[in-house]
């Protein structure tokens, strides 16, 4: 590339300056060769406007940047709110992102521009011819800034070829639309409140779909009053009764608070098995017979439903042998726990002359309880039973 430098430079030897210019003398470079530091020029998008008609006028100015020197100018004086163009009125502008081609960078404002003037009519007018200053940066020597100097921008003719009426009381920056237009503009606002419908319509159509689906998913085809409670509402039941079963033991255990512990542990293993609960709803005043739990169905009506199960730990562990492990380690554990409660219960309960401690029955409830509320959370959570009560049932050849 060559290297560009100037007989400008001349500006920029203060001790040179200081003696006769006869005593001064440049070495030029090979290849070295004399330009202009800053060259601009004026572009429109017309050459012929009316009074209050607004134009582009597009400014470009190349400066020189080197590493050895480069010309700085004062863009203040370019800003659409500073630089002076009268007659004409620079209404807005906008800088675009300078481009650098060695040795040159280039520079680039937009202005919409309109007169407003009178007596203007079938007259060329030109753009006033506006002044940039600018200084010479060097970099030869040690570096050094030179005196201010000012670049004047070539004109540019515009014709004005005609005035606003004389009746006119101002000038409108906006021309009013035709017929056509706002014809135009109705019929494609038409179309796109029918697509705008169309669309409205199919999402209705979905969302009534969804809504059949999901109340499809959850609807019995039996009356409302004989439709059985669900597996998460028996749970919350089994373990609501086994609190109520454990506060009534703190005084001792009876046969009767043996028999309910049963009937809640029962209950769990069966839905730790996948085996179905037995349901059926009676009124309020049926009571229920001995293995069964009474739990409350609906808000309004006053019927319960009977559950009970006979899930017994002979049932809990041909099931366990059945499997061959192809369990999971969670619904093994359980499994496990609520066997050991219902051997320790039945013992109690059915065995001849068998006497359980207290504090073995204790434990033995308190194992089953803690299943149960493990066998809750885990159907509360479904993808974690994956593979754990479903598949139990399937392997071992029961329906649900």
């Amino acid at each position: 590339m060559n290297r560009t430098t100037f007989l400008l430079l001349l500006s920029l030897a203060a001790p040179a300056l200081a003696q006769p210019p006869k005593a001064f003398t440049q070495t030029r470079q090979p290849g070295d060769v004399e330009t202009d530091p800053i060259r601009c020029f004026w572009k429109t998008d017309r050459s012929s406007i009316i009074v209050g008609e607004r134009f582009t006028l597009v400014l470009t100015c190349g400066i020189i940047d080197t590493d050895a020197i480069k010309a700085v100018p004062d863009f203040n004086q370019l800003e659409p709110s500073t630089i002076g163009l009268l007659p004409f009125e620079v209404v807005k502008g906008v800088r675009h992102e300078d481009i650098k081609a060695a040795p040159w960078r280039y520079i680039q404002y937009e202005y919409t521009v309109r007169t407003i003037a009178e007596g203007l009519f079938d007259k060329d007018l030109n753009i006033p011819p506006v002044k940039i200053t600018y200084h010479i940066q060097s970099s030869i020597g040690g570096g050094s800034t030179g005196r201010d100097q000012t670049y004047q921008l070539p004109p540019i003719t515009m014709r004005i070829a005609s005035l606003v009426p004389a009746k006119n009381a101002d000038i409108r920056d906006s021309a009013p639309n035709t017929f056509a237009e706002i014809e135009n503009r109705r019929v494609r606002s038409t179309g796109e409140i029918v697509a705008a419908a169309i669309a409205f319509g199919f999402a209705v159509v979905l969302l009534g779909l969804a809504v059949v689906r999901v109340v499809g998913r959850y609807r019995v085809r039996t009356p409302a009053a004989e439709r059985l409670l669900g597996l998460s509402a028996v749970l919350r039941g089994v373990l609501s009764e086994a609190g109520r079963v454990k506060e009534d033991a703190a005084g001792g255990w009876t046969p009767e608070l043996v028999l309910r512990a049963l009937t809640v542990l029962r209950i769990g293993g069966a839905v730790a098995l996948g085996r179905p609960v037995a349901q059926a709803i009676v009124e309020s005043d049926v009571a229920p017979r001995e293995g069964q739990l009474a739990l409350r169905k609906g808000l309004f009506r006053s019927r319960r439903s009977l559950v009970s199960n006979a899930t017994t730990p002979q049932t809990i562990t041909r099931a366990r042998a059945k499997t061959n492990g192809r369990i999971d380690a969670r619904t093994a554990e359980l499994l496990k726990q609520f066997e050991e409660s219902l051997a320790v219960l039945s013992t109690a309960r059915y065995g001849r002359n068998a006497t359980v401690p207290s504090s073995e029955l204790d434990s033995a409830f308190e194992n089953g309880v803690d299943a149960l509320k493990k066998l809750r959370v885990a159907r509360m959570w479904p993808m974690r039973m994956v593979g754990s009560t479903p598949r139990m049932s399937t392997e071992v050849g029961w329906t649900t």
